[in-house]
């Protein structure tokens, strides 16, 4: 009795391996025996069917007859109870081997799918279901397998398989006129373009979605339709659009009669419907819209949405200028991020953070602690990127090699018997031994390298810091020790001139950490290269004002010589951010009286046809042109001009009245124009002005 137990404790993993000890005591035991040999297998199969799926497909795989049908009607039922499968299938031993195997994988691909979330693990198992319903001749469950197919794809970022998979489903559903699985494809077509940063495609998909779905008499769907193509044209600027959507799918859905799903959706389209009055600029209406969805979420206990809520409501805030608001609704954003280990919205939470204590109290250190917090989580989002990649390989790896066994197993133990069988699992072991090897010493030198290269980026970053803000802060605090001892000496007006050289300072450092933050960002690929075309003289127009108002202040001439269209490729935020770096530079470096002119220009072999299409009227396709600023300011020799254009570090150089030139804004411009493909050129001579120039 006790050797009985002890085999009923066995773990699932043996099963496998009784298989083989029934397969072996065929002619050598007694019919009693086997027969307990067998019921036993069977026993175990059935523990194991709620906690270890890859037993009973182990046993599937390993066993005949009988034994591996039960153990595919045990995985068949597990499947369906828990939703990843329907209907319902029961197999039996006379069904044809390839829909067993059909519906077995197609199971097993649902289960990795939904359950355990390997997707690509998943894709695998569905690849071989799709070559077994295609020998059957089951063309809708071949179709539904391409849709799952496309859905790990897009799961997992390869936007590309996943849209070819997509538009196979598309064609198959067009052909047969299945209208209602028609507007499913199409909308899933639609959010992959969107993930895909493909707006065109994505809306185009959205509307014939909602077409295809408006006579079905689906509300719940076409009111999903609906929400999706609003949250595209909002993202496309067709902002008045978006918000009718918005509005009519929220009428579709307060007609629900389950209170608990209607509030759930409409939670999700007032959160929705919030961001689109943001893009209005109808703070009120778009505060009064994210209430709502807090509330719902808060009081369902939803974390991650709660918390996403509060940072469009802070953002909001503190665009209308209620720092105190602002303040209360990212903290209460950055701690429910913290204790749920949202990374990325902490990450936002805190940046805003810093810039609402920032402007709300300079004085506070709350928005350097806040900095301070920004910059380790960020450097933490860099590593974990590191390590999913690595975790990706790792999973794809072994979800090869598991297949490649199991497929070995199955067409020796139908081909050989016993002893050639261990022979061969002798051999398989030894050739996985040996791509494990050789995998992990792949890991180790990725994982390697990848840290060599983080330490190496930390130290370039570190160097600048210290190099740039060393001299600030030192003369800050000479300049408070000088305050403090004739604090009872000096008039208001010394006073005064001597706060706004302080100040002065002061928006020199903010200037510089805000560029610090920006090379930071592009060093770590945080800020990702996004080109377009788009009129660049309408772009600068919008940092006139600003760049005008420090020229005011410095009694500094500012001309500005923009062309009517100025039509060019490229990233909008980075170049403008390399002309307000280049011109602010020019501005500080030109002493009272001074000129500084901007100018932008098209190329001389482009120039004749670009003038010529101004006078008809119209835009025609980018051209090169040129940007050029040019100062009367101190100049620079040729030596210096060889370090900022050859050199990564920071240069400092005099300037006027005793400033510092900090030569990060230039190094962030140069590394963004060659981006662009582009370079920086600079011409210049001690004392009498420089000339910075660049292509686009």
């Amino acid at each position: 009795m006790r050797w009985y137990i002890k085999l009923l404790e066995l773990k699932v993993e043996n099963v496998k391996l009784l298989a083989s000890i029934v397969e072996t005591s065929k002619g050598k035991r007694g019919k009693n025996e086997k027969m307990f040999f067998f019921m036993l297998l069977l026993l175990m199969g059935w523990q194991a069917q709620a906690q270890d799926i890859d037993s009973l497909y182990a046993v599937f795989s390993a066993s005949r007859g009988g034994t591996r049908i039960s153990a595919a009607n045990e995985i068949m039922k597990y499947v369906y109870v828990n939703g990843y499968f329907d209907p319902l299938i029961t197999l039996k031993t006379t069904d044809d081997e390839a829909f067993i195997l059909a519906a077995v994988y197609d199971a097993m691909g649902g289960y990795f799918g939904f359950e355990k979330e390997h997707f690509v693990k998943s894709t695998e198992f569905y690849k071989l279901a799709l070559v077994n319903y295609e020998k059957i001749g089951d063309e809708e469950s071949f179709n539904l397998i391409n849709g799952n197919i496309g859905s790990n794809y897009a799961r997992t970022g390869d936007y590309e398989h996943a849209a070819a998979y997509l538009m196979k489903c598309y064609e198959w559903e067009k052909g047969a006129g299945n209208s209602e699985g028609l507007g499913s494809t199409l909308n899933n077509l639609g959010v992959v373009y969107s993930q895909w940063n493909k707006p065109e495609m994505a809306i185009r998909f959205f509307e014939e979605a909602e077409k295809v779905e408006r006579p079905l008499n689906r509300p719940m769907n076409y009111a999903n339709r609906l929400a999706q193509l609003a949250i595209e044209y909002s993202k496309n600027n067709e902002v008045p659009k978006a918000l009718q959507l918005i509005k009519e799918a929220l009428q579709y859905d307060e007609k629900i009669e389950s209170q608990t799903l209607k509030e759930e959706r409409i939670a999700a389209h007032y959160a929705t419907m919030g961001d689109i009055y943001f893009q209005l600029d109808s703070l009120d209406n778009a505060a009064n819209c994210y209430l709502k969805a807090f509330v719902f979420y808060e009081k369902k206990e939803q974390p991650f949405k709660t918390a996403a809520t509060l940072l469009q409501l802070g953002r909001l805030q503190m665009k209308a200028q209620q720092y105190g608001k602002a303040i209360a609704s990212l903290q209460q954003c950055e701690q429910i991020a913290e204790e749920n280990s949202y990374l990325a919205i902490q990450l936002n939470a805190c940046r805003l953070l810093s810039e609402t204590y920032n402007t709300f109290d300079p004085k506070s250190t709350m928005s350097y602690v806040y900095l301070n917090k920004y910059t380790i989580l960020n450097d933490s989002v860099f590593k974990a990127t590191a390590q999913q990649q690595i975790n990706d390989f790792q999973v794809r790896y072994q979800t090869a090699e598991k297949q490649l066994e199991i497929e070995r197993q199955q067409s020796e133990i139908s081909r050989h018997r016993t002893r050639q069988f261990i022979y061969i699992v002798v051999i398989v072991a030894f050739g996985l031994l040996l791509l494990l090897s050789t995998a992990l010493v792949v890991q180790r030198n990725r994982r390697n390298r990848i840290l060599v290269e983080t330490n190496a980026l930390k130290d370039k970053f570190f160097s600048i810091i210290s190099h740039d803000l060393k001299n600030p802060a030192i003369s800050q605090r000479a300049a408070l020790q000088t305050l403090l001892e004739n604090v009872g000496q000096w008039d208001i007006q010394a006073l005064r001139q001597y706060y706004k050289g302080l100040l002065a300072a002061a928006d020199h450092q903010v200037d510089l950490l805000y560029n610090l933050l920006n090379w930071a960002h592009v060093q770590t690929g945080r800020m990702p290269y996004s080109p377009s075309t788009f009129d660049l003289s309408a772009s600068l127009k919008t940092d006139l004002a600003l760049l005008q108002y420090m020229a005011d202040v410095k009694n500094i001439r500012l001309n500005i010589q923009l062309p009517h269209y100025a039509l060019v490729t490229g990233d909008r935020d980075m170049l403008a951010t390399v002309v307000r770096n280049i011109v602010t530079n020019a501005l500080k470096f030109t002493p009272d009286g001074g000129y500084v002119t901007l100018a932008v220009t098209p190329s001389i072999d482009e120039s004749q046809s670009l003038n010529e299409s101004e006078r008809r009227g119209i835009a025609t396709e980018s051209t090169k042109h040129t940007v050029s600023i040019t100062d009367t300011g101190t100049g620079m020799s040729a030596e210096q001009i060889q370090d900022l254009l050859c050199n990564d570090r920071a240069s400092s150089l005099s300037g006027v009245a005793d400033k510092q030139r900090k030569g990060l804004g230039l190094v962030i411009s140069r590394e963004f124009l060659e981006k662009h493909g582009s370079r920086l050129h600079v011409e210049s001579q001690e004392g009498a002005g420089s000339r910075f120039w660049f292509e686009v």
